[in-house]
Parts: structure tokens; C-alpha cells; sequence
């Protein structure tokens, strides 16, 4: 009887512990659903795709502009599509952008009363189609940049109804920027020698990353592009690196990183790194200057004990030859005194 009650009590503890576990996996499912929903990436789509993915539009207020769209149905099956428009903003410094749902900025800065949504729509399997989307510019638009983004959601017909997830979603960026007191301003927060995420000043060798942060203190977004040139104490070029090459744009009020690898071998001694870039429509610039130390110690501490070795060895065989040497005068001296005294 106690042995039964004994293995109750052991199951009843497994049960417990499994529910548990269950109920912490569950969780955490749900916060890992909450923490993606606040952020966006307009390529993590699965079976729709969107093209283009991007659209820079240059308005004017009280106009009325019609973006072409072509979305693709990238399944085996029927999808029903659901769109929406949100503002969106930088998200951190690697220019990620993050949906702004609960955004409350005024009609006349906020994309979201701009952008006319679609009717839902039905796309087949394989299916392409044709989009026009309304931009309607207000007469009072605030003079500068304004972000948007077109989310479009599909799901299958059985799943209309029923409020269950989404299949398919994927969403197309909008830039826009209105014409009028336009303000370029990009300044540069910081330029740095880095490796691991972390600003050196001394490298034992390559690689190393020069990182470029600007920030946008201006009113509409702009696409710095430049270089980054490396010269040895001498003054020689040892390398040119491109900064932002994919010309990608840094959103007002924010702070873009930009990195740029230097790999190049047999490197000692003192180095500069030159930053030079150019942004917005009247040719501003932006440059830097840092420099940094290449020494490999390592290399040259097993250098200096190579020589230190072998300067002990030559000097060791010295004195072994030079005791060699004298030994032998010495026995030939006493060979001529002998024949002497013989004589």
C-alpha cells in the first residue's frame, strides 16, 4: 500500500512538472509574439511577394500620386488579401525600420490619412497582379520626410472568418518627401577603428572595421556615400573603402552605423584613416579623421627570441673557437720551446 501511494505521489509530481513546462513554453511563445509585432522587416514575407519593396516618392502638397505595384501569390493556393497603413521610424542604428502602430502624429505629417487602402482582393495560386495605389498629398503636408508602410496580409478562404492567423504577409516601404523648407543636415557622431564591437586604438593585425555613425538633424531622409582611405606613415595608400555602397538612407531624428572592413595583410606601425562623404541635393560633405597603431607583438616578441637564441648560440660557438684557438697557440708554443731546449 505505501509503495503505491508512493508511486501516485511520483506521478503526480511528473504531471505537475510537465504542466508547467508546457505553460512556460506557451509564454514565452506568446512574448517572442508580442516583441515581433512591434518591430517590421519587409523581407520576411513567406508566400507573398511584393515588388518593388522600396518607393521614394518626391511630392508636392495638394497632388495626387499613383504608385504600380505587383504582387505575387508565391503558394499552391488560394490567398485572400487584407492591406493596411501604418507610419513607421528607425528602429535602431543599423536602419531597420519599426512600425509605428499606435502612431499619433497630426494629419498633415502622418502618411497613414495619406495613402488610400485597398478593397480585399482574392489572388490564386501563382498568381501575379497588377496594383495602383492612391498617394494624396495634403495642401498643408509638413515640408520634409514622411515614412510609411503598406502592409498587405493573406490568408486562406477557410480562414476569413474565423480571426485565426495570418498565412502570408509582407509589406512595401514608402519615403516621401514633400517639397518646401527642406532641411539637409547630417553630422557625423562618431568615427572609429573597431573590432568585436569594441574602439581600439592599437591592432596586433587586420581585420578591422573603421564604423561611421551620422546622425539626421534635418527634416528629410538622405543617402551619404563615400570613403574611407587608409594611409601608412609614409603617406601611401594602403587601401579605399566604400561607406554605405548599397546608398541606403538615414531617417531624420536618428543615428545610422555605417561599417567599412579593412583586410590587408603585413601591416606595422602608425596608420590613418581618412572618412570622406557626400549627402543631399547641394553636394554637402562630411570627413573625419582618426588614426591607429598596427604593431604584432606577437610576431616580433617570436622574432626577438629567435634572435636572442641565436645570438646566444654564435656567441657560445665564439668562445668555444676562441678557446679552441688559444689552446692550440698555446700547444704550439710549446712545441717550439721543447724543440729549443732539445737543441
Amino acid at each position: 500500500m505505501l509503495r503505491l501511494q508512493t508511486s501516485r505521489r511520483a506521478t503526480a509530481r511528473l504531471i505537475l512538472g510537465v504542466s508547467v513546462l508546457i505553460a512556460l513554453l506557451v509564454s514565452l511563445a506568446g512574448l517572442r509574439s508580442i516583441a515581433s509585432a512591434e518591430s517590421f522587416d519587409p523581407n520576411a514575407a513567406e508566400g507573398l511577394q511584393i515588388s518593388p519593396a522600396l518607393v521614394e516618392l518626391n511630392a508636392e502638397q495638394g497632388k495626387t500620386y499613383t504608385l504600380k505595384l505587383k504582387i505575387l501569390n508565391v503558394t499552391n493556393s488560394d490567398l485572400i488579401y487584407d492591406s493596411s497603413i501604418n507610419d513607421f521610424g528607425a528602429k535602431d542604428e543599423t536602419g531597420s525600420p519599426q512600425v509605428l502602430f499606435d502612431s499619433d502624429l497630426p494629419a498633415s505629417a502622418s502618411v497613414r490619412g495619406w495613402i488610400t487602402t485597398l478593397e480585399q482582393f482574392r489572388l490564386r495560386g501563382q498568381e501575379t497582379r497588377q496594383l495602383d495605389v492612391q498617394v494624396q498629398i495634403p495642401v498643408n503636408a509638413e515640408p520634409g520626410g514622411h515614412y510609411g508602410v503598406i502592409t498587405f496580409s493573406g490568408k486562406t478562404p477557410e480562414l476569413v472568418d474565423t480571426g485565426v492567423g495570418v498565412t502570408a504577409r509582407t509589406g512595401l516601404l514608402v519615403l516621401i518627401r514633400v517639397d518646401g523648407a527642406i532641411q539637409e543636415k547630417l553630422s557625423l557622431a562618431s568615427f572609429t577603428a573597431e573590432r568585436n564591437n569594441k574602439q581600439h586604438g592599437f591592432f596586433e593585425s587586420s581585420p578591422m572595421t573603421f564604423v561611421s555613425r551620422l546622425k539626421n538633424e534635418g527634416n528629410v531622409h538622405v543617402k551619404p556615400v563615400g570613403k574611407v582611405e587608409v594611409r601608412d606613415m609614409f603617406g601611401g595608400l594602403v587601401a579605399s573603402l566604400p561607406v554605405n555602397e548599397p546608398a541606403a538612407n538615414v531617417l531624420p531624428g536618428s543615428i545610422r552605423r555605417f561599417e567599412s572592413e579593412l583586410h590587408k595583410d603585413w601591416m606595422i606601425g602608425r596608420y590613418s584613416a581618412n572618412l570622406t562623404l557626400g549627402y543631399g541635393t547641394t553636394g554637402q560633405a562630411i570627413t573625419g579623421q582618426i588614426s591607429f597603431w598596427v604593431i604584432p607583438y606577437k610576431l616580433l616578441l617570436a622574432g626577438s627570441a629567435i634572435l636572442v637564441t641565436l645570438f646566444y648560440i654564435l656567441r657560445r660557438l665564439i668562445r668555444v673557437y676562441n678557446r679552441h684557438i688559444i689552446k692550440k697557440a698555446k700547444q704550439t708554443n710549446a712545441n717550439k720551446t721543447k724543440k729549443r731546449k732539445n737543441k
